[in-house]
């Protein structure tokens, strides 16, 4: 997979995908996001791959937007259209049915935090800023700001980070709640690697689901909840990795789920 501003490696079931754009610090250019949405795109089809790493290049693991595309003003449906468009890089993180782990290498700021909140895990370098600058040029929270924080840390500590935009340390982030595995800038790499490779040893099928369900379970009762387990879970037992499951339980052995 070659694109001008992602580096890509595919290997063990794994890809990991750097933001390559150290000069601009990440920042979600036209180009970055266009290629991210297609790289996400094609490792949902890709049944090779079975985790995705999502790190940057550089100094930072996101900037947020390109301030250089918002310096003329801009129509109220050009201004809509716009944001809409940067919105697609989370949808192809959150619509792929695989795990993606953020390995935040550096700075997260305002859409770039927002990135990383949309990831299912999150390894973080001991050295990573976090801020959901938006306040600071006069805007709001987007690309799911509004939707992932208030979920993941409640309303009112997403309150005050959106009305302050104060920068936080990750040690700050990990205390929230909201960084899975804190680690010295040299192991981050290595670390988010060692959980992917964790994860894709699992039954690719479950997995995918799983991220769905849990997806989704913010906006469902517990009745409506209950029934789509039930109806999920009955299609999982008719799959092979479920039958490989129990086979490898009962024969005390490694399990070898082949994602059918």
């Amino acid at each position: 997979m070659n694109y001008e501003t992602l580096l890509v490696d595919l290997s063990d079931q794994i890809a990991i995908v750097r933001m390559n754009r150290s000069e601009n610090i990440n920042a979600l250019e036209y180009q970055l996001r266009d290629d991210l949405v297609d790289c996400f795109q094609g490792l949902s089809e890709d049944n090779h791959i079975r985790v995705v790493i999502l790190t940057g290049i550089g100094k930072a693991f996101c900037a947020g937007g390109d301030l250089r595309e918002l310096r003329q003003r801009m129509t109220v449906d050009r201004a809509r259209k716009y944001v809409l468009h940067v919105s697609r890089t989370i949808r192809a993180i959150t619509n792929i049915e695989k795990p993606v782990i953020a390995a935040v290498n550096g700075a997260a700021m305002g859409a770039g935090f927002s990135l990383v909140l949309a990831c299912d895990l999150v390894v973080s370098s001991e050295e990573a800023k976090f801020a959901q600058a938006f306040v600071k040029v006069g805007l709001v929270p987007d690309l799911g700001g509004n939707y992932f924080m208030p979920r993941l840390i409640g309303l009112q500590k997403a309150k005050e980070l959106a009305f302050t935009g104060r920068v936080l340390s990750a040690r700050e982030l990990a205390d929230l709640g909201m960084i899975n595995y804190l680690v010295p800038p040299e192991d981050l790499e290595s670390r988010a690697f060692d959980l992917a490779r964790e994860i894709a040893e699992g039954p690719p099928l479950a997995l995918g689901l799983t991220k769905k369900l849990l997806n989704t379970s913010w906006n469902l009762s517990l009745d409506e909840m209950l029934e789509l387990e039930a109806q999920t879970q009955a299609a999982c037992m008719q799959s092979e990795d479920h039958m490989e499951g129990i086979a490898a339980f009962y024969e005390k052995r490694k399990c070898r789920f082949k994602g059918r």
